[in-house]
């Protein structure tokens, strides 16, 4: 049986949720699984594609008691997910004295509190089905400092041990809990720092003054290449593979 026909038979009718769905990485994802038969739940402030989801669920993820009802009425309306996908992230810049504590919270509560909420609330189920994965989008800034990201490396620290941990708590009701940590990928997050068109060079090229290393694949990643690796990591074909974090940066970081 093909790559392709294996997930298909496992994704077909089931039941996937993915926050982040409306750009970028979260909607590549989401594309790949509409794909694949799956009934899409996407969470987001905002959609660009709404088709391919089985329902978009408007939300704020950085009000995290909102976020929790939201979720509960899912679960009691019997739409509880097969995997869990979170991909929602938001960044923050500026350097450590000049970040506000506003901006801190925000970045925090998106990118670490709303996974804390949504993991905690798919547990039961979870443990009840004893099968499926959690798969969250981390970041390489996750174990490499960067200047002028202490919010985004934080959040991204604390949702990748957040992940490995329920990984642990559920690995023996053969639920798997995995991270996907991408690099410089092309998506709005990344050319919204951009200030010109040689942006893209100049990232893979890295900055020295910043102690930041160059891609050594001369490329950045696209938002296809990270769903890809998603998609793999949540499904059957990587079974037997939990607590990991899997880096996908092209060599940037080593």
């Amino acid at each position: 049986m093909s790559y392709d026909a294996r997930l298909q038979q496992e994704y077909q009718g089931q039941i996937v949720w993915i926050s982040g769905v409306g750009q970028g990485i979260g909607l590549a994802t989401a594309q790949r699984f509409a794909a694949l038969g799956a009934k899409v739940i996407g969470f987001d402030r905002q959609f660009s594609d709404t088709d391919i989801l089985e329902r978009a669920v408007q939300c704020d993820l950085a009000d995290l008691t909102e976020l929790e009802a939201t979720l509960n009425e899912l679960l009691a309306q019997g739409l509880a997910p097969y995997n869990l996908i979170n991909i929602a992230g938001v960044l923050e810049l500026g350097e450590v004295e000049q970040l506000s504590l506003t901006q801190w919270q925000h970045c925090l509560n998106v990118n670490a509190g709303a996974v804390f909420t949504f993991i905690r609330a798919c547990t039961p189920h979870l443990k009840q089905q004893q099968a499926g994965a959690i798969v969250t989008v981390g970041s390489n800034a996750a174990h490499t400092p960067r200047q002028q990201m202490a919010a985004y490396c934080a959040s991204k620290a604390a949702v990748t041990q957040l992940t490995l941990s329920a990984g642990l708590e559920l690995a023996n009701f053969g639920v798997r809990c995995n991270v996907v940590a991408p690099g410089s990928t092309l998506t709005p997050m990344q050319t919204g720092m951009w200030q010109d068109e040689q942006g893209a060079q100049r990232v893979i090229e890295g900055f020295a003054p910043q102690y930041k290393l160059g891609i050594p694949l001369k490329k950045l990643a696209t938002a296809q290449e990270i769903a890809d690796s998603v998609v793999f990591l949540a499904s059957k074909l990587s079974s037997h593979t939990t607590l990991q974090t899997i880096t996908i940066d092209g060599g940037a970081t080593f």
